[in-house]
């Protein structure tokens, strides 16, 4: 995924909804060049967004079964990393499955446009 300094992203994370399921738990991390942190979780008790660089910046949709994608906000150069989306249902039967996809984000500063979209004055 490439973003646009000071625009907005969305990082994917998408799965079917069963009804023989229950979210219990989604967690966002960023690895960045030396370490990896858990930039948001949604439990029972809310969502928290546990770095504060990511406060008011991200986002994750709430009325959209089986959406669980990050949006980031005013995106910085350093946002740039792996983001990984980790899962947990609880099934009937109560134990616990674990999903988690990781997604590279870029984030670079606008472009010059394409030589072919110049005009030059006749």
């Amino acid at each position: 995924v490439t973003g646009t300094w000071m625009g907005a992203t969305t990082v994917p994370c998408t799965y079917v909804p069963s009804e023989d399921f229950t979210q219990q738990t989604l967690s966002w991390s960023l690895e960045g060049d030396s370490s990896t942190s858990t930039i948001f979780q949604r439990d029972d008790s809310g969502d928290h967004i546990l770095l504060s660089k990511f406060r008011g910046r991200v986002s994750v949709p709430k009325h959209n079964p089986g959406d669980a994608s990050l949006v980031i906000q005013s995106l910085e150069m350093p946002d740039s990393g792996h983001y990984t989306c980790k899962i947990i249902w609880r099934s009937r039967d109560n134990s616990l499955i674990t999903r988690e996809v990781t997604t590279t984000v870029k984030v670079v500063k606008e472009v010059n446009p394409p030589c072919s979209s110049w005009s030059f004055p006749a």
